[in-house]
Order: structure tokens, then C-alpha cells, then sequence
């Protein structure tokens, strides 16, 4: 009984003892009798990226986007929940459900937007396998549970336990699977957990593989491991549920201990007998190389030997040949200075004899008996006889 007072922006029932109330909007200032009492009712407000749930007294829901405010009035809502926006980024995508007249519609919302499902939506929760943290490459059936499906490539780890060859040894298969999805709607029609397809197709694939192979074989060919052609159930599961597995690595395999101490074993004298082969090869290599070097030193040696000689023999016949031009322009020069002294000799000679039958030829002129003349001049020469030419020709015996 009193007053109460109602804020602005607040709101409050008033019920009387027969059951019945009334709305009052603040700001105000109520009288309530002995036989009414008030009701402040809760307010419940969205920001931007949040909707309020609002669910009605005669069974509709409704889905407010905000930013909003109502106030949950128990004469007209059950109750009013404010809840989170979905934010999806461009990579990631929700599947939406919607009930409209008796049938279920899918459709599938693609980021980036920020999506507000309406009352009669609801979105697909995926269960998958999951990771076990704690044991890597061992899956845990549901573990995995999201609502936003990521559609980039992706990859997890997978090992393959209780692989046995057929000489009966029981081996763990470590892999690794690279895959992305194609086609969404395939795999909502065809899978409910993809990751568990992928594994049990890898499974059959490495059982069928290693089934056909001893240990030793195994061993020798888990290069093949790498090779797509290895997993054909596995790409052909994956193309059946809208995936594409783009590479498979193997990461190696593991063995009983007792077996995997036998192994390496094995692989410890293999590699030393692998490598004091190849130190020996080195060696034989080295050897090689050195003998190799020493012919290549022996030949450079006996070609310079050669073009040294070849040197010497160039010298000495330049010098030879120089000595001859030498001697050749001497000869020349002396033969060309004879020449020149026998050109003179003759000159003089021929001048000289010019000279005396000039001078004979005078004496001659002058009534000189010329033979008598020559013969004064030579007096070492005598005669025996003596031939006169002319009227009076006659031989006349000199004594």
C-alpha cells in the first residue's frame, strides 16, 4: 500500500488479488491498495551484433535483429533470450534449415556476412571425428562439433594401426591427408562425418597394400606410399561425398619392439656395410683422381718439355737465319762493291785504250810505221818473221 515510483524507460505490471494487471509505462508514480502488489519486468536488450529470441504466449517464436530492447511481459512472451549474431568470415559457410508449411528447406549462407537466423531456422550442427590430442593421429568419434563449415583446404594426420603383411607382422602406418571440399551439397547428402569416411577408406587402401608385401618388401617400396595410385578407395569415397584428396605423405611406420630392435639392427649393419663400401669406392675414386692428376701433371710436363725444345730450335734457327741474312748482305754488299771497283777498272780500261788508239791513230796519221811502234813498245816480244803487205810483199825471217 503507498506509492511506488516507475523510471522512465522502465515498465511494471500491477495485478490486483482477483488475477487481473495492468501495464504502467515510467516515469510515474503509482497508489497500490492493500490487495495489489507491482511487478517490475525484466529488460533484455540487443546491440548490433546480437537478435533477441522472443517466444510467445501462444507459441510463436520470433526473431528480432538489433540493436533492440523489449521487455519480457509474462502477460504477453514465455520468455526473451539475447543471443549472438553468426559471424562467418569468406572462408567458412552455415547450413540453414527452415520449416515452412509442413516441408524442411535447406540452404546454405556464405560469408563474410553476419547471419541472424529467423524464428523458424535453425542451423546443421556437424559431428565429426576429432583429433585426440593427447594420442596425434588417433581419432575420437563426435568430437569435433562446430556449426560453421570451413570449406579451405585442409590436412590432418592419420595413423593406421594393426596393418599386418602377409608374413604376419604387425605394423602402425603414419600418413598424412590433404583434401578439400568441392561440392557441400554432395557431402550433406552423402556423409554425416567425412573425416570418418577418409579413414576408413585409407584404412582398406593401406590393409589391401601392405597385405600384398612381406616386412622387407614393405619396407623397400613405402616410397609407393607417397603416389595418389596407392588410395583408390580413398579417392573414389572422396569424389562420391563432393572432397578432393590432393596429396597423401607418408611419414614412416611404427613396429613391435621386439621387431623394431631386429630392424634397425639390420639397418645398423646394412649402413655400415653401405658405408665402409662407400669409403671404399672414395678411396678407389681417390686413387683414381690421383692417378688421374699425375698423367694430366706427366703430359703438361712432357708438352712443355716439348714446347721449350721447340723454343730453343725456334731460337737457334732464328739466330741461324739471322747469321745467314748477315752473311748474305755482306756477300751482297761485297759482291756490289766488286762490281762497282771491275765496273771502274773497265771504265778506266776502256778510257785508257781510248785514249792510246786516239793516240795510235794520230801517230798513224803522221806517217809512224806503226808496227815498228808497237813493237819498240814491246821489246820482251821479237818476232820471227816478219810480213810485209803491199806491192813489195815479201816474208822477211827476223834473227
Amino acid at each position: 500500500m503507498g506509492f511506488h515510483r516507475i523510471k522512465e524507460g522502465d515498465k511494471a505490471l500491477v495485478l490486483n488479488e482477483s488475477g487481473r494487471a495492468r501495464l504502467v509505462e515510467g516515469p510515474r508514480r503509482v497508489w497500490l491498495s492493500l490487495d495489489e502488489e507491482i511487478e517490475y519486468l525484466p529488460r533484455r536488450v540487443a546491440s548490433q551484433d546480437q537478435y533477441l529470441v522472443v517466444k510467445h504466449r501462444d507459441g510463436r517464436k520470433e526473431s528480432i535483429q538489433g540493436p533492440a530492447e523489449m521487455f519480457v511481459n509474462r502477460l504477453e512472451v514465455d520468455f526473451i533470450d539475447v543471443k549472438d549474431s553468426v559471424k562467418l568470415d569468406a572462408n567458412h559457410m552455415v547450413v540453414v534449415y527452415k520449416q515452412e508449411e509442413g516441408k524442411i528447406e535447406r540452404r546454405i549462407v556464405q560469408g563474410p556476412t553476419i547471419f541472424v537466423p529467423n524464428a523458424h531456422e535453425w542451423l546443421h550442427e556437424f559431428k565429426w571425428h576429432g583429433e585426440d590430442r593427447s594420442h596425434p593421429g588417433r581419432f575420437i568419434p563426435g568430437k569435433s562439433q562446430f556449426t560453421q563449415l570451413c570449406h579451405v583446404p585442409s590436412q590432418f594426420y592419420c595413423n593406421v594401426r594393426d596393418v599386418r603383411t602377409n608374413d604376419d607382422t604387425l605394423i602402425t602406418v603414419k600418413l598424412m591427408l590433404f583434401y578439400e571440399m568441392v561440392d557441400v551439397e554432395t557431402m550433406l547428402n552423402y556423409t554425416h562425418d567425412p573425416i570418418a569416411d577418409f579413414i576408413n577408406a585409407v584404412q582398406s587402401d593401406i590393409i589391401s597394400f601392405a597385405s600384398k608385401r612381406s616386412y622387407e618388401e614393405f619396407i623397400q617400396q613405402t616410397h609407393d606410399l607417397n603416389s595418389m595410385d596407392s588410395y583408390s578407395q580413398l579417392n573414389s569415397r572422396a569424389k562420391r561425398i563432393g572432397y578432393n584428396i590432393t596429396k597423401v605423405v607418408y611419414r614412416g611406420y611404427e613396429a613391435s619392439r621386439s621387431l623394431q630392435a631386429t630392424h634397425d639392427e639390420a639397418v645398423h649393419i646394412r649402413t655400415n656395410l653401405r658405408l665402409k663400401t662407400e669409403s671404399e669406392e672414395q678411396e678407389q675414386v681417390l686413387q683414381e683422381f690421383k692417378l688421374k692428376r699425375e698423367k694430366e701433371r706427366t703430359k703438361l710436363k712432357h708438352e712443355m718439355d716439348s714446347k721449350n725444345q721447340d723454343h730453343l730450335q725456334e731460337i737457334e734457327r732464328m739466330q741461324q737465319d739471322s747469321t745467314l741474312g748477315q752473311q748474305r748482305l755482306q756477300h751482297d754488299a761485297r759482291l756490289k762493291k766488286e762490281m762497282k771497283e771491275v765496273e771502274v777498272r773497265v771504265d778506266v780500261e776502256k778510257a785508257e785504250n781510248e785514249q792510246n788508239a786516239k793516240f795510235l791513230a794520230e801517230l798513224r796519221d803522221l806517217g809512224v810505221d806503226m808496227t815498228k811502234y808497237l813493237v819498240a813498245l814491246q821489246p820482251e816480244f821479237v818476232p820471227e818473221k816478219e810480213i810485209i803487205v803491199g806491192p813489195a810483199a815479201r816474208e822477211v825471217t827476223v834473227n
